[in-house]
């Protein structure tokens, strides 16, 4: 009988813990909600980041996002020794106070992560976790050791819109409430609840200046934050005891029994592992629980319908959610939510378009992309394939027809079908319309105009699969097979660049062809495999693996292209401008091995993948997929610390990975 499914742990090397606060402040930690709420922070505690919060609550969700406490002051007294738990850096360089020095461990249980101190010789350990579904974050500490603790706990709230800095003291009012609970408000933020059940509260309104945010000052922003107190909460936890503070946005009149949440998010994340082959492959599953969120007015349905492109930054993007939803859902047997999604996006179909994201504040979603529409009909070809559901074309069966009718006859932003050839051009004048879609300014870095070679690929594989669907639903499918046939022959015919050896990453831009050596080529071979020859399949990816593959993604230009950035960093404009001209992009890793695995190379052929993957999950933030990667060795990780077709993308890789042959 196999063994039940458990929780993965995730421990980091005990050589990190010490005197050295470097290493520490490059991990990160996030928890998640289900409604686009989280916490984040450093694992050495100090907040490097606007994002960072000990609650940063989605009101209404999941992109209306609000820092309501940005970290805390703990100091421990065991004895006659008084310990800071707790690390602050302040603009003018001081690193106070040293809680750092006191850190022996960090490893997350499922996704709730659990720091441990040694404070005069004797262990206390702290766990954080958010309660599926609520903007609510519960901190616990437990006493581990043989002596009484004491602990004072001074939280540094923000109450302040997720992107601006809060400077200077701004009026924070303090609520009558009832015992227990310290409650506060401050401008449009929802109020703050503190639920101090077992501590005493002893109010002193002050305000803690000058905090650092290391990270925004690299990345060329504003790095100053102001944050209010209102006074100290203190306990006694005895051995073998522990004792819980609930933050909370809003003034519920029930927080719940706050001692056996724990009990039911590890629950929660053992069904979520169960069938998973390896701990990698559970790993990457809580990390697609992370993104799976609900929106707006469905927040309280039973299943999410929505996904958040990246943490901490991102809301919930078209594009980004179907590139990412099969490996979120399908690889991990959470179908139900790949169709609720899929329903759900289904709805705001205009035009022959998907919505590429809504905005943080606000329900008017924006038509900008010329491929999220062609990853929808993507996403629902492999829903439909993996699960046999065609009940469901009965609902989206005209959507599909929406979309490649007016495809066929031209949408938005010169996005149509050339009848020359049946290939889909695209772009306007100072529009950004793939994936690549970074802009400064005016300037579009990388404006790919005309027609890009993967989003052909999934026009022809989405013209494809809408004639099936036609047929299923006894529609005429005639039309749209001839249109397929057209896009394959003209496919085949004018993205091969035989002087490279590969593929046209545009052709018919306003310049010609673009002959630069890019990964969108790969995508074009996961999405569609038999559209070229076989030897010359295998030739584009030949290139591929010698330009662009690295152990975490592929870069997104070739190193010996004029334009190339060996580095990514900078201010706005340096970080944008570089973005797309050689950074490694975390998700086309997944298309890689697709492409690979399609083309013949075997488990031994990839053998290296799992082990890059492994490598990455104890960096960046833990137990998730960073956005991107410096382009060169050792791909330190950038970008956003969490993203969607990132985690979606490995885990739909490790699926390929299983059924290559040996």
């Amino acid at each position: 009988m196999p063994s039940p499914p458990q929780v993965p742990n995730l421990r980091l090397a005990a050589s990190l813990f010490g005197q050295q606060l470097d290493p520490l402040r490059e991990r990160e930690w996030l928890v998640t909600n289900g409604l686009g709420g989280y916490a984040a922070g450093t694992v050495g505690g100090p907040a490097t980041r606007r994002y960072h919060g000990l609650l940063v609550a989605a009101a209404p969700p999941p992109n209306a996002r609000w820092v309501m406490v940005a970290g805390a002051q703990v100091r421990a007294t065991v004895g006659d020794e008084r310990s800071w738990l707790s690390t602050h850096e302040y603009v003018d360089g001081t690193v106070h106070p040293d809680g750092f020095r006191r850190l022996a461990g960090f490893e997350l249980i499922g996704s709730r992560p659990r720091w441990s101190w040694i404070i005069a010789g004797q262990s206390l350990r702290g766990d954080l976790w958010m309660p599926h579904g609520a903007n609510r974050t519960v901190i616990r500490y437990c006493n581990n050791g043989e002596a009484p603790v004491e602990l004072e706990w001074q939280p540094l709230v923000t109450l302040r819109w997720f992107h601006q800095l809060a400077t200077g003291a701004r009026h924070v009012e303090m609520i009558e409430a009832p015992d227990d609970r310290v409650v506060m408000r401050s401008g449009d933020a929802p109020p703050l609840t503190i639920d101090h059940s077992g501590w005493a509260f002893g109010e002193e309104q002050d305000w803690h200046w000058n905090l650092a945010r290391a990270a925004e000052r690299e990345r060329g922003f504003d790095h100053q934050e102001d944050a209010f107190t209102p006074g100290v909460f203190q306990t006694t936890i005895e051995p073998g005891e522990s004792a819980s503070l609930v933050l909370a946005a809003g003034e519920p009149e029930d927080l719940g029994d706050v001692e056996r949440e724990p009990s039911a998010e590890d629950a929660r994340a053992t069904e979520l592992v169960d069938g998973s082959a390896r701990d990698l492959e559970a790993r990457l599953r809580l990390a697609a629980d992370q993104v799976l969120v609900r929106r707006g007015g469905r927040a309280h349905a039973t299943l999410p319908n929505t996904v958040i492109a990246g943490y901490p930054w991102f809301g919930d993007w078209g594009r980004d959610t179907f590139i990412a939803l099969p490996g979120l859902c399908l690889a991990t047997g959470r179908a139900d939510v790949a169709r609720a999604v899929l329903v759900a996006y289904a709805s705001f179909v205009d035009q022959g378009m998907v919505p590429n994201r809504w905005p943080d504040a606000g329900d008017a979603p924006e038509y900008i992309s010329v491929d999220a529409a062609l990853w929808f009909l993507h996403a629902l070809e492999a829903y439909v394939d993996a699960t046999g559901d065609t009940e469901i074309l009965e609902g989206l069966g005209t959507a599909v027809l929406d979309i490649v009718d007016w495809h066929v006859r031209g949408t938005r932003h010169g996005i149509r079908m050339d009848p020359e050839d049946g290939l889909l051009t695209q772009g306007a004048e100072g529009l950004q319309l793939t994936w690549m879609d970074a802009k400064v300014g005016d300037w579009v870095v990388t404006p790919r105009r005309g027609k890009p070679v993967e989003i052909n690929a999934l026009w022809w594989r989405g013209l494809s699969f809408a004639a099936r669907a036609f047929e299923q639903l006894q529609w005429d499918p005639g039309e749209t097979r001839e249109l397929a046939d057209q896009a394959a022959a003209s496919f085949a015919r004018r993205f091969w660049n035989a002087d490279a050896g590969c593929l046209y990453d545009v052709v018919d831009g306003p310049s010609g062809d673009d002959a630069a050596i890019r990964p969108n080529q790969v995508i074009a071979l996961a999405v569609a495999p038999n559209l070229l020859p076989s030897a010359r399949a295998e030739s584009a990816l030949a290139v591929v693996e010698r330009d662009l593959v690295t152990p975490v993604g592929l870069r997104s230009l070739a190193p010996a292209d004029a334009a190339y950035r060996r580095e990514y960093g900078g201010d706005p404009v340096q970080r944008d401008g570089a973005y797309h001209q050689g950074p490694v992009w975390s998700w086309l890793l997944g298309m890689y091995v697709r492409a690979a695995v399609a083309l013949g190379r075997t488990r031994r052929d990839l053998h290296w993948i799992e082990g890059g993957l492994e490598r990455h999950l104890a960096e960046g933030a833990i137990g998730t997929v960073s956005e991107i990667f410096q382009p060169e060795s050792p791909f330190a990780p950038e970008g956003a610390v969490a993203q969607a077709w990132g985690v979606g993308e490995w885990l739909y890789a490790l699926q390929a990975l299983r059924r290559a042959p040996p």
